[in-house]
């Protein structure tokens, strides 16, 4: 096998470069990325000629200069450059690694290299993806452009530094289709087609799995899925495994094949690495406040109690809203602004309700709190408290963009009110602890339940709202103070408004504030 590999832009031509003292300078980091990774191919056997452009002065003359140079160097099996990406504006959370690719048997290496990077590393799994450029349209090979991360994502830089030796082996894999230190596969590599089985020997294996698998290796996988594992894959399993073959752009075929196991992977290094955003000491301290509260027996108006773990879940998620509002960060103070009007925000709406329990808006702390009184009481209304819900299935909206999702059956459409809704699902997406294992307690979901519904990032936030409720709680949250008509039970007044848990809403935000300090602005 005999790769070309360089670096984008070149000496003068710096290409993207991250903020000081933290960002990533493109062509100096895609330079190391060569380097280190043509090292890792040729151990394997591989033959790998590099390439770094260290004369040209202007961007036309750099893209001549790479192409070319590829286009010089014979027949030979693939063409690839190596970049890192930037986004404007700079991103507040993670953003990822993405490869690009124009040909058919280019997607195959593209798809492969970007979850073997996002595995290695737990980058956030960007797919691959088509281009126009110039690289790509160039060279006359098999061509692929991988982006590592992003140099202005302060989460990303961070795991580039710290992952960077198996970032490159990740890349050498993917791109070889062979793991570090064995001899490459002579024969030609996969076509496009059904995912292969996963090839014998040298290191872990996951087999392949489909509809009417039984035993510990489906279980493994119903765990890292979040469902009941009881060891048969089933139609829920096979719906659920088809949600997130969706939520991650692949073919939602249900069958659990290496790409698929590849995604899985890198959705356990995420729930491994990351974590719910309180500690279990906070977590106790909530669950016996909501035992002494009594509301676990609470009966809500036409839908009965609550399942066990709702009430708990939904305090767990007002304890990290709390943590947000007093580092005072920009979501939890749109949670918590001054009323706005009463055509778009749902604390406004609803303040003869609130008045009519003697609970007043009239500061931070206040609105935050009751906030979280009316999303417990809109939950119960939409989904019985269910995290899992599905969409109405008496409703023809079934977009990936307008169907509903998960406890307060938001959907996609509604994150165009407000910015802090696509930071939330940035957030969550790189990390999706969020007390699943709370809000599931006594809930066995069906396939209804777990459908999904057409693709791209519409398909990713309904998979989102029910594997991670804390997503669908806060970003609901933010959606309630601008846009209340999303939500019919808001707009028609239906929504039962309990002191009894703004009394317990307000024991958990006092545990907070003697835990992170009171806030200035309460």
């Amino acid at each position: 096998m005999k790769i070309v590999i360089s670096s984008g832009h070149g000496k003068y031509i710096s290409g993207a470069v991250g903020p000081s003292p933290w960002g990533i300078h493109e062509h100096t980091e895609a330079v190391k990325v060569v380097n280190e990774t043509a090292a890792v191919m040729r151990s394997m056997g591989v033959e790998v000629i590099t390439y770094e452009d260290t004369v040209s002065k202007s961007q036309d003359e750099n893209l001549d200069r790479i192409i070319g140079f590829h286009n010089a160097q014979g027949a030979h099996d693939l063409d690839v450059s190596i970049h890192f990406n930037s986004t404007d504006p700079q991103p507040s959370g993670p953003v990822g690694s993405e490869v690009f690719y124009k040909s058919s048997a280019g997607k195959t290496v593209a798809q492969r290299t970007v979850n073997a990077i996002c595995t290695a590393s737990g980058l956030k799994n960007r797919g691959p993806k088509t281009a126009s450029f110039a690289f790509l349209n160039g060279t006359n090979e098999v061509a692929v452009l991988v982006e590592v991360c992003f140099v202005n994502s302060h989460a990303d830089c961070d795991i580039y530094r710290d992952r960077f030796s198996e970032i490159c082996t990740a890349i050498a894999e993917g791109l070889t289709d062979e793991q570090a230190g064995q001899q490459p596969d002579p024969g030609p590599g996969p076509g496009p087609g059904p995912e292969p089985e996963p090839p014998s020997g040298g290191g872990e294996r996951h087999p392949t799995l489909q509809k009417g698998d039984q035993g510990s290796a489906v279980m493994q996988l119903q765990r890292s899925l979040g469902l009941p594992a009881d060891g048969d894959f089933g139609s829920i399993t096979e719906t659920q495994v088809k949600a997130f073959q969706a939520a991650v752009d692949l073919l939602a075929d249900g069958v659990v094949g290496p790409i698929t196991w590849g995604e899985i992977d890198v959705l356990n290094a995420k729930m491994l690495q990351g974590n719910d955003g309180i500690d279990d000491q906070t977590k106790e301290a909530i669950d016996r406040l909501v035992v002494a509260s009594g509301l676990d027996d609470y009966e809500w108006d036409d839908r009965g109690s609550s399942y066990p773990g709702y009430i708990s879940g939904m305090c767990m998620s007002f304890a990290v809203a709390m943590t947000a509002f007093l580092q005072g960060k920009g979501s939890a103070l749109h949670m918590s602004k001054a009323l706005g009007s009463e055509s778009k925000d749902a604390l406004a709406w609803c303040a003869e309700e609130f008045a009519d329990e003697d609970m007043t808006n009239g500061t931070p702390r206040e609105r935050i709190r009751h906030l979280f009184v009316l999303l417990i009481g809109l939950g119960m209304r939409e989904s019985s408290g269910k995290y899992c819900e599905g969409r109405d299935m008496s409703a023809s909206n079934t977009s990936s963009d307008t169907c509903e999702a998960g406890l307060f059956q938001s959907s996609w459409n509604f994150h165009n009110s407000s910015s802090y809704i696509d930071e939330f699902f940035q957030e969550y997406w790189a990390d999706p602890n969020g007390f699943l294992e709370i809000f599931s307690e006594g809930i066995y979901p069906s396939a209804n339940n777990l459908n999904v519904y057409g693709s791209g990032d519409g398909a990713a936030y309904q998979w989102l709202a029910k594997f991670c409720p804390a997503f669908a709680v806060m970003s609901t949250a933010v959606g309630l103070r601008v846009l209340k008509d999303h939500w019919g039970p808001i707009k028609r007044h239906e929504v039962e408004i309990v002191p009894e848990v703004d009394e317990l809403l307000e024991k958990v935000q006092e545990l907070m504030e003697r835990e992170g300090g009171s806030s200035e602005i309460a």
